[in-house]
């Protein structure tokens, strides 16, 4: 017998299912071979900020998928969280990273959106390379920009469900 009565609402389900998919697409090795996107726990956070973006460009585009969105970005939060937490931060100054960590998200979220919705792959890769390397004419950061458009066009061409699973992201370069 459950000690909670409450199941957990579908879009909560959806949303682990979600943040585990852009878990596994935010680690790919591709993404992290000489020369691109540096193997550190900065690193780690550009990719997943900049995958956990790319799956709330896609559900702000999702007629009736605010709830999911809302859950997502918890359930990310929740994960950065428990990252800084796990990477021997203390307890006081959890909160002021999170602080920054929300800001930094949020930051690239409006700025890649932005070139994404205008298809823009010179301001992305500026963005990206300014974002992720502190360089914007870092030599990966068109080579990311190219791959984060494709999988926009790939996302925006399948159903929601396919964010779900890893054929859901393609495959960088």
């Amino acid at each position: 017998m459950a000690i909670w009565p409450f199941q957990p609402s579908r879009a909560s389900e959806d949303a682990e299912c979600l943040l585990a998919a852009v878990t596994e697409a935010s680690r790919r090795p591709a993404l992290f071979a000489s020369g691109r996107i540096p193997d550190t726990l900065e690193g780690r956070f550009e990719a997943m900020a900049l995958y956990a973006g790319l799956a709330m460009i896609r559900l702000s585009a999702e007629r009736g998928a605010e709830p999911l969105a809302q859950h997502f970005a918890d359930k990310l939060f929740r994960a950065y969280d428990a990252g800084l937490r796990e990477a021997g931060v203390g307890d006081l100054a959890v909160a002021k990273r999170m602080r920054g960590l929300a800001g930094a998200f949020y930051g690239r979220l409006e700025a890649y959106g932005a070139a994404v919705r205008a298809g823009d792959k010179l301001g992305l890769s500026a963005a990206l390379g300014r974002n992720v390397f502190a360089d914007e004419a870092h030599a990966y950061a068109p080579v990311l920009a190219e791959h984060v458009l494709a999988t926009v066009r790939a996302q925006a061409e399948a159903p929601l469900a396919a964010l779900f699973a890893q054929s859901g992201w393609p495959q960088p370069e």
